[in-house]
């Protein structure tokens, strides 16, 4: 019989192909050593149909917790015991903590975002947001707590209406968005990063500087970029949200309440090893 060696902490990435070149894994080793936590963080490769499968054998194996990527977020919350208020707000998951009773389902991607990004902005101000899934509702909520004027466009401009009109926001058709006043921040919220994806690319109506946040990364010389750089505003990837909803995860899985240095210093030795590749 083979012996199983059970370590202090399993935990695990849950989505399609894509996390098998994720820099979860990196960032979630360096966070174990810094807390003193032995354990690992695995990779795990798993369709829609699985899910639930998974997930029962995940628990029954000891993984005291899980990541959740596109295009699981909103799939996977049948299966779960419960949600945190924010999860079921946004109506997505990203974090998942193992209980007695099954899973229960945490969102870190909203107040992840705010920790990003919004330190150095005002209440008040004016933001476009473009796209109307998981990632946008998140975008929402953390933008709440500033009292921002929302302006939330997308290919599907009756899923845009929908969004807007849930949190009280405004939608504008993705053809009108060109005509409209200049914005302190613009935020790709979608998987289109480059003009071929958007065809024909709007000119979102950003500042000069303003921010232009393309929530993807590891995708140089984007539409996003270049929108930023016409406008004479700064540009971020989604690396500074990726440390930042990863190092809340952790803390809600172990109570290490670590800081997110180890997150960002793994982060920036993935991008250097071109690992994104």
């Amino acid at each position: 019989m083979a012996e199983i060696i059970t370590a202090p902490w399993l935990l695990g990435l849950l989505g399609d192909g894509r996390v098998l070149r994720s820099p979860s894994p990196m960032m979630h080793q360096a966070a174990l050593s810094e807390a003193r936590l032995s354990g690992y963080y695995l990779p795990l490769k798993v369709s829609r149909r699985e899910l639930k499968t998974a997930l029962d054998g995940l628990l029954a194996l000891g993984f005291g917790g899980l990541n959740v990527t596109a295009p699981h977020k909103e799939a996977v919350i049948p299966h779960l015991f419960s949600l945190s208020p924010a999860a079921r707000i946004i109506g997505a998951v990203n974090t998942l903590k193992a209980t007695d009773l099954g899973y229960e389902g945490h969102n870190t991607d909203a107040p992840g975002f705010a920790a990003a990004y919004l330190k150095d902005l005002s209440p008040g101000q004016k933001a476009v947001l473009y796209g109307a899934g998981g990632a946008a509702r998140a975008v929402i909520q953390a933008f709440k707590s500033l009292d921002l004027e929302i302006l939330i466009t997308a290919r599907n401009f009756e899923a845009a209406g929908k969004l807007a009109g849930e949190f009280h926001q405004k939608a504008v058709p993705l053809a009108e968005i060109g005509a409209c006043s200049p914005c302190s921040i613009v935020v790709n919220a979608t998987s289109a990063s480059y003009a071929a994806d958007l065809d024909p690319a709007p000119n979102f109506p950003v500042s000069p500087g303003g921010l232009v946040i393309d929530l993807n990364y590891g995708r140089p010389d984007s539409y996003w970029s270049r929108l930023a750089a016409k406008n004479g505003s700064r540009f971020s990837d989604g690396l500074p949200m990726l440390a930042q909803q990863a190092c809340l995860s952790f803390n809600i899985w172990t109570r290490a309440e670590i800081s997110v240095k180890p997150f960002t210093q793994a982060l920036s030795v993935y991008m250097e090893k071109g690992l994104n590749k």
